[in-house]
């Protein structure tokens, strides 16, 4: 799916999403407050969904309670979702999150260490090809974050 920028107050970008969504079932996730439910309101005045502003402190605020699905017409049905607060891991060890990225796993069989973990060990493959951009150093980034995430709640 792609990205759509829209604006709910300035109407921006609202026919792009309905094409992108039409003849589709897609949910609406997010933060809360992010303007899930207003998203739908736009999209069909009709739905009369309960909004809210957004905290003094920044924070949205519960108002969608419960998942729903709404019929849009035309085979197009769209899924109000109540705000996530926050995402996490569960399960998972700093040593087995490499498999999540099988982007490594090539370049990992040239690492001079069996168990290099990408991060500090002299002659890492996986690092010299994030180095060359043969492989995104975003994902890179977000390994080695992820990596330092596990490790500080493990402790």
């Amino acid at each position: 799916m792609p990205v759509v920028l829209c604006s709910t107050k300035s109407g921006e970008g609202l026919g792009a999403l309905r094409m992108a969504v039409q003849g589709k079932t897609c949910a609406l996730v997010g933060h809360s407050g992010v303007g899930k439910s207003s998203i739908l309101n736009a999209l069909d005045r009709r739905l009369g969904l309960a909004i809210a502003d957004v905290h003094k402190g920044g924070t949205g605020r519960h108002t969608t309670t419960a998942s729903t699905l709404y019929d849009l017409g035309e085979g197009t049905y769209l899924i109000d979702t109540p705000g996530i607060r926050e995402f996490g891991l569960w399960d998972l060890q700093p040593e087995t999150l490499r498999d999540y990225f099988p982007e490594f796993a090539e370049a990992a069989e040239w690492c001079r260490f069996n168990d290099c973990s990408h991060l500090h060990e002299p002659d890492c493959e996986v690092k010299r090809r994030v180095e060359r951009g043969e492989i995104s150093r975003a994902r890179y980034e977000t390994y080695a974050r992820l990596v330092a995430d596990l490790a500080s709640s493990s402790s």
